[in-house]
């Protein structure tokens, strides 16, 4: 993992517990650097990333305050689902399939290219990301998981990232334990690279019809990758 990748995860760790968190507000950026004991042109980089994930933002003379997320009702009543079967993973692709595929379109449309950036850079943290531990399995779930989140958003649909936001609250339950145990092939992590390259590569070039193609692609592949461990995954779903 590239030291940025690393320092992006130390800093969401940081954030998640706490332990950089004073008054919704990270410290200076001189303070900031010093305490991890890096260079303020690695944590400046840092966190532009931050700001791209939508996890910080920065105020000019103010600071770099966190940004609390904005969970629609939708979302609320989402979490409270009582239980999830074992069929929760094949209908949550099928959801998907109307959901991604869409925004994958609309994103190579009507994208700004302020989101194309936000995509690129994203991706190019994802790209970076090996799956040889658990630990790297898990960030690279979350970025691949932030990098959809920003495809819909590109898609400029206010429903939509509604609807989006209610499903993300579905996937973040069990989203990195099956990334972990897909990955453990190395040549389905590969493809799921491409496949997110080839995505990006559409939205960039503003070709509705690839943008869907591989977004299809991509899901399908998935379903069917995660049918092959339904069975190892029995009864863990609650």
């Amino acid at each position: 993992m590239s030291k940025r990748g690393a320092l992006v995860n130390q800093i969401l760790e940081g954030i998640k517990n706490g332990s950089l968190v004073e008054n919704g507000q990270l410290p200076s950026e001189r303070a900031l650097a010093n305490q991890l004991g890096i260079s303020r042109i690695l944590l400046r980089e840092t966190i532009v990333v931050l700001e791209t994930l939508g996890v910080v933002e920065s105020k000019e003379r103010l600071g770099i305050f966190v940004k609390k997320p904005d969970i629609s009702g939708l979302a609320e009543s989402l979490r409270i689902m009582p239980y999830w079967s074992e069929s929760f993973v094949p209908q949550l692709i099928e959801i998907r399939l109307m959901t991604d595929v869409q925004a994958a379109e609309l994103a190579a449309l009507r994208r700004t290219e302020k989101q194309l950036e936000e995509l690129r850079q994203c991706l190019a943290t994802f790209l970076e990301i090996g799956v040889d531990t658990p630990q790297e399995a898990k960030l690279s779930s979350h970025y691949e998981y932030i990098f959809h989140r920003l495809i819909v958003a590109a898609a400029n649909n206010d429903i939509l990232i509604r609807v989006y936001e209610g499903l993300s609250a579905l996937m973040e339950k069990n989203n990195d334990f099956l990334h972990e145990k897909l990955t453990r092939d190395t040549t389905w992590g590969k493809r799921v690279k491409e496949h997110h390259r080839n995505i990006f590569q559409a939205i960039q070039d503003e070709d509705p019809e690839k943008a869907k193609q591989w977004m299809r692609t991509h899901l399908f592949e998935t379903r069917d990758r995660y049918g092959k461990i339904l069975e190892e995954l029995k009864g863990l779903f609650i």
